[in-house]
């Protein structure tokens, strides 16, 4: 009996982890502002950021956040960020606490022709999480190569 009752319950869990999977997909950032950063030496700071998320999802945590902004393929800047828990089905504005550092065979001076580019060609972003639901069950995600232009234009 207790054999039947756990194939039940783990049954039953799988198919609520499937109902839900189409409302992970549809986490969005709806906004993002830099409140502050501090410099820490000179190839470290810290920053804190405001982002609107919407979730229509249950609650999730997010940690293990990590990303690699490259300029032309080249590593320039390595970011990491303390965790989130996103409220279950809300729409909430979330502070969010980074620490970055330059790579340390980057130039920064290579950045200067930038300014002349507002498009941001060349300037791509590589990123790691895990999404852990209340329950425990997580699961890492890892996206390379997303355009920083891309990003910019939905924010």
């Amino acid at each position: 009996m207790k054999r039947i009752a756990t194939l039940l319950i783990t049954a039953l869990a799988v198919l609520c982890t499937v109902s839900c999977s189409e409302s992970f997909k549809d986490i969005k950032v709806t906004s993002c502002q830099l409140e502050s950063i501090t410099p820490r030496g000179l190839s470290a700071f810290d920053a804190i950021l405001d982002i609107g998320i919407n979730n229509p999802a249950p609650q999730v945590t997010l940690s293990e956040m990590n990303a690699v902004i490259r300029l032309n393929e080249i590593p320039c800047l390595y970011l990491t960020a303390e965790d989130i828990t996103l409220e279950p089905r809300s729409e909430q504005v979330y502070v969010a606490f980074f620490h970055g550092s330059l790579a340390e065979d980057f130039n920064p001076f290579s950045l200067l022709p930038l300014l002349q580019q507002p498009e941001l060609e060349g300037i791509t972003l590589d990123l790691g999480f895990r999404g852990t639901l209340r329950s425990g069950l997580g699961k890492y995600f890892e996206y390379t190569g997303i355009p920083i232009k891309d990003i910019m234009g939905k924010i």
